[in-house]
């Protein structure tokens, strides 16, 4: 089973795109089936998407994802669903391993 880390979160991504949190308590350090990741956008500078990548893409190789642009801000966005709505995780600053 393939699962990654969102750096400096520390959130994990199960191979289904569950999201799992370390930063909260028993039970609710578990899945839920709520909030899944579904893949990663690339945008350019000026927030138009470049590239959008599978969640198999982000689990297969993140380290060939430009998560950063030179400057230090964030380059690509996870996507994921949140109880039903599709989102961009923007922020804080992270990058998969």
């Amino acid at each position: 089973m393939t699962t990654r880390t969102v750096q400096p979160q520390g959130w994990t991504i199960h191979e289904n795109g569950d999201v799992q949190r370390h930063d909260v308590p028993a039970p609710y350090n578990q899945p839920s089936g709520n909030w899944s990741i579904t893949g990663a956008v690339e945008r350019n500078n000026l927030g138009g998407a470049v590239r959008h990548y599978t969640l198999a893409e982000v689990l297969a190789n993140p380290a060939g994802i430009p998560w950063k642009f030179k400057n230090g801000e964030q380059r690509t966005f996870l996507t994921d669903i949140d109880h039903g709505t599709p989102r961009e995780v923007a922020g804080p600053s992270y990058t998969v391993v």
